[in-house]
């Protein structure tokens, strides 16, 4: 072989290193929705993709608002941590694990990223802290690609969702008018009151 005996660089050793810590976001899936019986339930990478489409479509309607380079990065790396940590339902992690839910959030996307730029760490703890607009942006652009999902879940007979549709945490915007605009769209879909 051509490339037989030839030394990777160290870019290269870090990329195979993260894909193989990555690797496993395409079977994790969405434990809210497992719990909640609907077959099937999306991945964590396929949730991840789609909050990632929300955010292009976003920014090219919102092309002042944001820094698109930058909610985009964040929105394809917000949980990548669950490659590790799993994807712990949010009753649960509020009520219980909040804080150090959070720390195990951010040490491992540290870890994830190592020998990569830091400033993907760096976005991980302004989505934490909903610190930027973007952060914000993705905060609620998360919240709302989890009820287009329970929208069309909803329409295909899966689960039992009624309670997604009671938590205003749920709805929330993060202050972003581009975002609670698809909350009120999602909840005329649905014919259902948008909680407050």
């Amino acid at each position: 072989m051509e490339n037989e005996g030839k030394q990777m660089s160290t870019f290269e050793q870090h990329i195979l290193g993260f894909f193989e810590t990555i690797h496993p976001l395409d079977q994790v899936k969405r434990a809210g929705y497992i719990l909640r019986g609907v077959p099937e339930p999306e991945s964590v990478a396929a949730h991840s993709h789609f909050v990632a489409v929300l955010t292009l479509l976003v920014c090219d309607e919102c092309p002042d608002d944001f820094d698109r380079d930058k909610a985009i990065a964040l929105a394809l790396t917000h949980d990548l941590c669950e490659s590790q940590l799993m994807d712990i339902p949010m009753p649960v992690a509020d009520a219980h694990l909040k804080e150090a839910k959070d720390a195990a959030e951010q040490a491992i996307t540290e870890q994830i990223f190592t020998g990569f730029d830091e400033k993907y760490a760096h976005y991980h703890q302004d989505f934490l802290d909903a610190s930027t607009p973007e952060a914000r942006l993705i905060r609620g652009l998360d919240k709302a690609q989890m009820m287009l999902k329970i929208l069309m879940y909803q329409q295909e007979g899966k689960g039992r969702l009624k309670e997604f549709w009671l938590n205003p945490k749920n709805f929330n915007d993060f202050g972003i008018e581009a975002v609670s605009k698809i909350f009120d769209a999602i909840c005329d879909a649905a014919g259902k009151p948008r909680p407050r």
